[in-house]
């Protein structure tokens, strides 16, 4: 399986054990925004699962279904959008998202 490429800004790891309750409760994508600063509209969130759907779009974050994982699941839970492969995280995903300016 290809890797996906480096981000500029990684998101900051959200262990299962610290003050956010589990997917698909939004505190966890919270918490992470929190502690990078970046308000919802801003990110964008890769799952590979319905609770990672539910939890995307609890938290107001758009929601990137990852289809190597379960991709009629991905579809039904409300993925924003179906990604095919780890490759298609970064800039080229980028290119196909609408600029917060232009909005």
């Amino acid at each position: 399986m290809p890797k996906a490429p480096p981000c500029d800004r990684p998101a900051p790891e959200v262990p299962g054990d610290q003050d956010a309750p589990p997917k698909p409760a939004p505190g966890g994508p919270h918490l992470a925004l929190n502690r990078l600063n970046v308000g919802p509209e801003r990110a964008v969130f890769v799952g590979d699962s319905p609770t990672d759907m539910t939890a995307a779009r609890s938290a107001g974050v758009l929601a990137l279904g990852a289809v190597w994982g379960w991709p009629a699941a991905l579809r039904a839970a409300g993925a924003d959008h179906l990604l095919p492969e780890p490759t298609s995280i970064g800039p080229s995903l980028l290119r196909h998202l609408t600029p917060i300016d232009s909005a």
